[in-house]
């Protein structure tokens, strides 16, 4: 059964993503969405045309949420993450 005290998130068990592995998604989102926001804004204040901001803060939205994955992507993780990816994987060091 269930252990009242133990807390889902904590990533005790082995298999479990912990908080900050599972918040890291929502990380690139909010930062995909500022980019856009800042870009929708600066193009209102300067052409003054909501569609046109709208559409522009869009493509940066998307553009900087595929340049991110991206990079994520060719990124290779170091030390205990690298390690874990390893021993998921079946490798043995």
């Amino acid at each position: 059964m269930s252990d009242p005290q133990h807390d889902p998130l904590s990533g005790d068990e082995p298999g479990q993503p912990t908080r900050k592995q599972q918040l890291k998604p929502f990380e690139y989102l909010a930062f995909a969405g500022a980019a856009g926001v800042f870009v929708g804004l600066t193009v209102l204040l300067v052409v003054r045309d909501v569609v046109l901001a709208l559409v522009f803060g869009g493509v940066a939205f998307i553009l900087t949420l595929l340049i991110t994955a991206t990079l994520m992507l060719a990124i290779k993780p170091k030390g205990r993450a690298a390690a874990d990816l390893d021993e998921r994987d079946g490798f043995e060091p």
